[in-house]
């Protein structure tokens, strides 16, 4: 009887920074697009963006997750794909979630209007902010705005500069556990 309680307790113990580890999470996809604004953006390349993502979220609220995202201008210049990391932090309250993120990672891009150079290992990093609801317990949809950077690690630089800088906006659907 008592090796049955110290097993039970050990097991219990173990078990317990599990638990707390991750209390929800969610997994979707998304649209964006980049917003030229001439005070804010560094170059012209209005692209848009689907998003493949997911994450957990730990009972403080924490977002620790991973994305794949795939880059097209309207014009068709500007191609290419990022992948990375996703970190931030939510709040809910009721049917409604808000949360900031930052959204880092490697990828490529391909431009057709730069003669010298027509393909950039990037650096890509995203800050926003996004408001969620629940039409139902297990899917959210969101709606976020921030600010997207663009930096070339070889060959060269990609533009006027080594940074592309632009405001975004888009929206997502999410299914998981809120």
């Amino acid at each position: 009887m008592r090796t049955r309680r110290l097993l039970a307790a050990i097991i219990i113990i173990a078990a317990l920074p599990a638990s707390l580890a991750f209390a929800g999470g969610a997994g979707g996809v998304g649209f964006g697009m980049q917003y030229f604004d001439a005070g804010l953006s560094s170059a012209d390349r209005q692209a848009e963006y689907v998003t493949g993502f997911g994450y957990g979220v730990t009972w403080q609220g924490q977002r620790i997750g991973g994305f794949g995202m795939g880059i097209l201008s309207a014009d068709g210049v500007t191609a290419g794909g990022v992948g990375g990391m996703v970190l931030g932090q939510e709040w809910k309250g009721g049917p409604f979630t808000a949360a900031i993120s930052l959204w880092t990672g490697l990828g490529g891009i391909s431009l057709h209007d730069v003669p010298s150079r027509r393909a950039y290992g990037i650096v890509f990093g995203e800050a926003e902010a996004e408001i969620g609801i629940r039409p139902v317990p297990f899917m959210q949809v969101v709606a976020y705005a921030g600010f997207q950077a663009w930096g070339n690690f070889v060959p060269g630089l990609m533009f006027r500069s080594a940074v592309l800088t632009t405001p975004v906006f888009g929206f997502r659907v999410s299914w998981g556990a809120f």
